[in-house]
């Protein structure tokens, strides 16, 4: 007869987490890794690199807790500053 781990786990999350891990990640290309490299050391984004290089880096300094991630667009920002 088989143990139950229901004590252990109540929720039954842990099944869903051990589940979730059983697939494979794939190798990151070049420009992946170099924005993951960027991302870590707080460096700029490269425009050159690839979407899914964007999506890496955006979400290391998410990861990170980096909110700024309005200094990685195109477009400027026009910051006017008054002297009183």
């Amino acid at each position: 007869m088989p143990v139950s781990n229901s004590s252990a786990d109540p929720t039954g999350s842990l099944n869903v987490a051990q589940n979730a891990t059983t697939e494979v990640p794939r190798t990151l290309t070049y420009d992946e890794k170099k924005a993951a490299e960027a991302a870590f050391r707080g460096e700029p984004f490269n425009p050159a690199w690839s979407t899914a290089a964007r999506r890496v880096y955006e979400g290391i300094l998410v990861a990170k807790g980096v909110r700024a991630l309005e200094s990685l667009t195109d477009e400027a920002v026009d910051v006017d500053c008054v002297v009183g």
